[in-house]
């Protein structure tokens, strides 16, 4: 798979609060965070903070300066400051990048210029898949519960695809 992958605070959130951060270690060892993804996902004491925070400790989440070409600034203005270091980073980094993105203006900023894209739900069809865990729709459904916006519909959709 990819030699570098960076992920977005969104589904780091979404899968520390179901407690399965860990997916991304056992998918991909190591996961690199650009500063500004840590810092959104850490504003707030809550345990999914805890859990992201525990993992940069472990050292399979790796902190990484957000890039040269708009670590000071978002790329444009609908992206926020993680999103853009991010993007950055995947920019500035190998072409064997992979992103792990949700937001919807995001990923079509980063396909725009060429870069390897993957969200949530795909990373959690790869677990099951890879038997990590028994139901991507069971953990669709408590990221769901916890208020994170992820469709359901997509998962048949990807599934259809595969």
């Amino acid at each position: 798979m990819a030699r570098v992958v960076i992920a977005d605070a969104g589904p780091l959130i979404a899968l520390a609060g179901i407690d399965e951060l860990g997916i991304l270690r056992d998918l991909f060892g190591q996961v690199v965070v650009p500063d500004g993804v840590r810092d959104e996902c850490t504003a707030k004491k809550s345990k999914d903070a805890e859990r992201i925070a525990e993992a940069i400790s472990a050292g399979w989440l790796v902190l990484r300066e957000g890039g040269t070409k708009g670590a000071d600034k978002p790329l444009t203005p609908s992206l926020g400051r993680g999103e853009s270091e991010a993007i950055t980073l995947a920019l500035d980094g190998p072409q064997e990048s992979l992103l792990i993105l949700d937001d919807r203006l995001a990923r079509r900023y980063a396909l725009r210029r060429n870069l390897s894209v993957i969200g949530t739900v795909r990373v959690l069809t790869l677990a099951e898949d890879r038997g990590l865990i028994e139901s991507a729709a069971h953990c669709i459904g408590e990221m769901a519960v916890n208020g994170y916006r992820i469709s359901r519909e997509l998962l048949d959709t990807i599934r259809e695809g595969l």
